[in-house]
């Protein structure tokens, strides 16, 4: 019986010592490959809604402000429309918007655009393949990257109309 007894609360044990160790190597896998402040943004090529690409390295110059989305996901909807809002005011002092799509269709990015006057260009990520290298796991996620090319923050969920200006501001070259 004693045998019994020990042989069941071994395997108990080894079972939470299993769970434990999963959840620990879940989340720090996770973590591996993030893009984060102070590395260097992975140079990309993304092609817009008509067919223009887009490449990373030829925005050096520029602060970048590059924001995963979604058209299901409401809090990228509110921040596209900030970014809208102040699209011309900020081209015009050196900060470039790069609105990527996680793999959505073209006629929903489509749709999602002129439902919501976007101004800018949007791009879509087939295969996720810039998502998947720059870690983005959460929707929305903003990495901003100065005009060196240098992550200066990442930025997860939602984010007040404020705090997106406060963003743009620091990506003017030379702030």
């Amino acid at each position: 019986m004693k045998q019994k007894r020990l042989i069941i609360r071994s395997v108990i044990l080894i079972v939470m010592v299993a769970a434990i160790g999963y959840t620990f190597w879940s989340h720090f896998s996770t973590e591996r490959g993030l893009v984060d402040e102070g590395d260097v943004a992975p140079n990309f090529v993304l092609r817009d809604l008509e067919d223009n690409p887009i490449e990373l390295n030829d925005l050096k110059g520029k602060g970048v402000y590059m924001n995963f989305w979604a058209t299901y996901c409401s809090f990228c909807r509110q921040k596209m429309q900030y970014l809208r809002d102040h699209y011309e005011d900020y081209r015009e002092k050196g900060v470039e918007i790069v609105a990527v799509n996680v793999n959505e269709s073209k006629v929903q990015v489509e749709r999602h655009k002129q439902r919501f006057d976007i101004n800018y260009r949007l791009f879509i990520d087939r295969n996720n393949l810039v998502t998947n290298a720059y870690g983005v796991a959460t929707l929305p996620t903003t990495f901003l990257i100065d005009e060196n090319g240098i992550v200066m923050e990442r930025q997860l969920g939602a984010k007040t109309e404020e705090q997106v200006l406060e963003s743009l501001d620091r990506l003017i070259p030379g702030s």
